[in-house]
């Protein structure tokens, strides 16, 4: 029995996804494959599937296999790329999964940690939470209200958050691979949690991907002029009515670098990513990322690159490239023009 390897343009690639998450259950990333720009790869006894995109001579896998995880489906995905005349490397890996990638003789380089809420314990009582309890009763008094809409989403409400996406990323291209992009299609797969002002205007919205008791924060969009506070107001308003729904996690996504390079065994690569979140910021909003979802985040689960010996460079570009689009991460490198733009939190 051969192995199935659909391109991503083919329509039965979301359905494969879906019937994966059905029988094996998702993760906080797995909604990503939604978004049409990912191939398939399934194992021979169809237990166990990797999300990837080719470049060049690299396959990029995002995230741990889907169903199975296990060496003999690691190898034999590793022994099909070879087969295409391309390396693997598998980006965003959890830690309960090291082990496996290094008996596969992948090497490991920590790339920053998810911020997830366990919503039991999730409050904004007492003096740690007065900061944001203000905010969210100041915009509450002032009209603005809090809305989850399920599909299927009428057009009306879709060309709404079309405007505010479009606001908000005024002229700058969508990000791809592991970060998600405003398509309609990708979108109405989704519930989307929307702030109103006070003349029913949508301000700022996220979608909710839901995998079984985790719901993960995804595409986030705010229009410029919204008031102090108002983003603050949406992410703890989501937090609440997803702690209402008998959800048990939230992830809020990775803050890239956090915590990096500062274990005794971290590795030359992980002590010079420190540096950079050190001293980067201008390039990107490292420490705020990290500062902002740590208003939120009660738990922190780090995510890592696997790669093989003697390809890290190699990888972290092509990386950069299928993520940021044409632009490769010399530019960071070389400290030109920033490609990113800070991101405007509250």
């Amino acid at each position: 029995m051969k192995h199935t390897c659909i391109q991503h343009k083919d329509k039965n690639t979301i359905q494969l996804i879906q019937e994966f998450i059905q029988t094996y259950g998702g993760s906080s990333q797995t909604h990503l494959g939604f978004l049409g720009d990912k191939d398939i790869f399934v194992t021979k006894n169809k237990k166990a599937a990797f999300l990837y995109r080719k470049n060049k001579d690299k396959f990029v896998v995002l995230g741990d296999a889907l169903g199975e995880n296990s060496i003999e489906a690691l190898l034999e995905f590793e022994q099909y790329a070879r087969s295409m005349k391309c390396v693997p490397c598998f980006y965003q890996i959890n830690e309960n999964m090291k082990e496996v990638y290094i008996k596969a003789g992948y090497s490991l380089f920590k790339l920053g940690e998810e911020a997830v809420v366990e919503l039991e314990q999730y409050e904004i009582t007492g003096k740690k939470g007065a900061k944001l309890r203000t905010k969210r009763n100041r915009l509450i008094r002032q009209g603005f209200e809090f809305e989850v809409s399920t599909p299927e989403h009428d057009e009306y409400f879709l060309e709404n958050l079309k405007k505010v996406s479009d606001e908000w990323l005024n002229g700058r291209e969508e990000l791809s691979f592991s970060v998600s992009s405003f398509h309609y299609d990708y979108v109405s797969n989704f519930p989307v949690a929307s702030l109103k002002n006070s003349d029913g205007e949508i301000i700022a919205f996220a979608t909710l991907a839901i995998e079984g008791d985790i719901i993960s924060i995804d595409l986030m969009r705010h229009k410029r002029d919204m008031p102090y506070g108002a983003m603050d107001m949406l992410f703890i308003s989501i937090l609440f009515w997803a702690k209402e729904k008998g959800f048990v996690k939230c992830s809020l996504g990775m803050a890239p670098l956090a915590n990096v390079g500062i274990d005794s065994n971290a590795t030359l690569y992980e002590k010079s990513a420190k540096l950079v979140f050190k001293y980067g910021n201008s390039i990107y909003n490292f420490k705020g990322l990290l500062t902002y979802k740590s208003k939120f985040a009660n738990c922190w689960e780090p995510k890592y690159l696997a790669y093989k010996p003697y390809t890290f460079i190699m990888v972290v570009n092509t990386l950069y490239k299928i993520v940021h689009g044409k632009k490769s991460f010399d530019s960071i490198i070389k400290f030109k023009k920033p490609v990113l733009k800070k991101a405007k939190i509250s």
